[in-house]
C-alpha cells in the first residue's frame, strides 16, 4: 500500500526530472548548433573567398609574365614603356591583395604557407625589374633568357605555392563540414533521446522536438543550397581564367607572326583550315584510334603555336623580300626547334601535358615532309606526328594563298592543284585528298578575311 502511494511521487519526480532533462538537452542543442551553424557558414565564406582570391593571384601573376615577355619582344620605346607601366599596375594590384589577405591569416601552418607564396612573388617582381631595365637597355637576348627560365621557374614555384594553400583551405573546408555532420549526426541521436523521453513524459516536449528537427533540416539545406552557389562561382571563375589564358597564347602567336610583316590573320586561318580537315578526317575515319574527340580539340588549341619559334628568328631574315641564302635558310630552320623548347619552358607550367605534347609536336614537325625531305628532323610517313601532318597541310596551304614580302599571292585553285599533286611527297596522301574534297569550305574561310 505503501508502495502504491509512493508510485505518483516517484512518477511525478521522474515526470519533473525527464521534463527538466528534455527542456534544458533541448536548449542546450539549439544554442549549440546555432553557433555552429554560424561558424561554419562564416568559415565556408572565408575559405571559398581566400581560395577565390589565391586563383586571382595566380591568374594576374601569369598575366605580368607574359607582359614581360612582350616587353623583351617589343620594337619601340613606346611599347616597350607601355608594357612597363601596365607591368607596374598589375604590381600594386598583386601586392595590395596579398597584403590584404596576410592581415586575415590566423593558423601558423596557413602563414607559412602564404609567407612562401609572398616571399616567391617578391623575389619574381624583383627579378621582373632587372629584365625590364635588360631589355630597355638592348640586352633582349639576355631579358628573353631571364624570362623563360628564371622567372617562369618562379611562375612555376609560386602556382605550386598557391596550389599547397589552394589544398590548405580545401582541408579547412572539409574540416569544418565534418565538424558540421558531426554535429548533426548529434543533433539526431539528441532528438530521437528527447522524443523517446517526450513520449513518455509529456507531449509538449514532442512538440518542441519536431519544431527544431524541422528548423535545423531547414538550415542544413540553406547551408547546402549557399556553399553549392558558392562553389559553382568559383567554377565559373576558373573557366574564365582559362579562356583568358587561350586568347593570351592567340594574342602572342599573332604578335609573333607580325615580325614577318603579317597581318597576324594567318594564325587565324590556319586555326580554321586545321579544324575543318580534322573534321573531315574523323568523319572519313581517318585514324579514328588518335584522332578522338579531345585530341581534336587540343590538336585546334594549339594550332595558333606552330610559329612560335620564329621569336628566336631575326627580323632581317623574317622580312627580307628576296629568297634567302643557305645560311639564312638554316637560321630560319632553327624556329621549329626553338618552337618546341619555348613551348616546353614558358607553358609546361600553365598549360596540360597532352595539350603541351600536341604543341610542341606541331611546332617541330610542321615541316616536315611524308618522303623524308622536310626539317628539322627529316622523319617521314606516320613518323611525323598527325597533328604535324595536318598542320602542314593548312600551313603551306595558307603561305601560297597570301601574299608575303618575298612573292605574290597564288590563285585558289592553283593552290589546291599543288596540295593535291603534292600528296605522298609534302603531304600525307590521305589529308592532301581530304583537304581539297572540303575546298568550298576551306575556300569560304578564305574569303572570310
Amino acid at each position: 500500500m505503501k508502495l502504491i502511494k509512493r508510485i505518483p511521487f516517484q512518477m511525478f519526480v521522474l515526470n519533473l526530472i525527464a521534463g527538466i532533462v528534455c527542456i534544458s538537452g533541448m536548449l542546450i542543442m539549439r544554442y549549440n548548433l546555432n553557433e555552429i551553424a554560424d561558424s561554419y557558414e562564416q568559415k565556408i565564406e572565408k575559405s571559398i573567398n581566400d581560395r577565390l582570391d589565391m586563383a586571382e593571384v595566380c591568374r594576374q601573376m601569369n598575366r605580368h609574365h607574359m607582359i614581360v615577355s612582350w616587353h623583351t619582344l617589343a620594337d619601340t620605346d613606346e611599347a616597350r614603356q607601355s608594357y612597363a607601366e601596365e607591368a607596374a599596375v598589375l604590381k600594386e594590384t598583386i601586392m595590395n591583395k596579398l597584403d590584404e589577405m596576410k592581415e586575415t591569416v590566423s593558423s601558423n601552418e596557413k602563414e607559412s604557407l602564404f609567407h612562401a607564396v609572398y616571399s616567391n612573388t617578391i623575389s619574381y617582381f624583383s627579378n621582373a625589374e632587372n629584365v625590364f631595365q635588360m631589355s630597355t637597355e638592348g640586352s633582349s637576348a639576355t631579358a628573353t633568357y631571364y624570362v623563360n627560365s628564371y622567372l617562369a621557374e618562379f611562375i612555376d614555384e609560386i602556382s605550386e605555392d598557391i596550389d599547397l594553400v589552394d589544398d590548405y583551405l580545401a582541408g579547412e573546408m572539409s574540416a569544418a563540414e565534418k565538424k558540421m555532420e558531426r554535429s548533426i549526426q548529434i543533433a539526431e541521436v539528441s532528438e530521437a533521446v528527447c522524443i523517446i523521453c517526450i513520449c513518455v513524459v509529456m507531449a509538449v516536449c514532442m512538440a518542441m522536438c519536431i519544431g527544431i528537427t524541422s528548423k535545423l533540416e531547414k538550415y542544413k539545406n540553406q547551408l547546402e543550397e549557399e556553399n553549392e552557389r558558392k562553389t559553382q562561382a568559383l567554377i565559373e571563375h576558373n573557366e574564365r581564367m582559362l579562356l583568358l589564358q587561350e586568347n593570351t597564347i592567340i594574342g602572342m602567336a599573332n604578335l609573333i607572326e607580325n615580325r614577318d610583316n603579317d597581318t597576324g590573320e594567318h594564325v587565324k586561318r590556319t586555326s580554321r583550315y586545321v579544324e575543318l580537315l580534322t573534321r573531315a578526317a574523323r568523319k572519313a575515319g581517318y585514324c579514328a584510334e588518335c584522332l578522338t574527340d579531345d585530341y581534336a580539340e587540343l590538336l585546334v588549341k594549339a594550332a595558333p603555336m606552330h610559329d612560335i619559334g620564329k621569336i628566336a628568328v631575326s627580323d632581317a631574315i623574317l622580312q627580307k623580300p628576296g629568297r634567302l641564302t643557305p645560311e639564312e635558310f638554316d637560321a630560319m630552320k632553327e624556329h621549329t626547334t626553338a618552337g618546341g623548347h619555348i613551348i616546353t619552358e614558358v607553358m609546361g607550367g600553365i598549360e596540360e601535358k597532352e595539350y603541351i605534347d600536341i604543341a610542341v609536336q606541331i611546332a617541330e614537325g610542321h615541316h616536315e615532309k611524308w618522303d623524308g625531305s622536310g626539317y628539322p628532323k627529316g622523319i617521314k610517313g606516320k613518323e611525323i606526328p598527325l597533328c604535324a601532318r595536318i598542320m602542314a597541310v593548312a600551313d603551306v596551304f595558307d603561305a601560297l594563298v597570301s601574299k608575303r614580302c618575298y612573292k605574290e599571292a597564288m590563285p585558289v585553285e592553283k593552290a589546291f592543284s599543288i596540295i593535291e599533286e603534292s600528296g605522298g611527297s609534302h603531304f600525307d596522301p590521305n589529308l592532301s585528298l581530304l583537304f581539297c574534297s572540303i575546298r568550298d569550305e576551306v575556300t569560304e574561310v578564305l574569303n572570310e578575311f
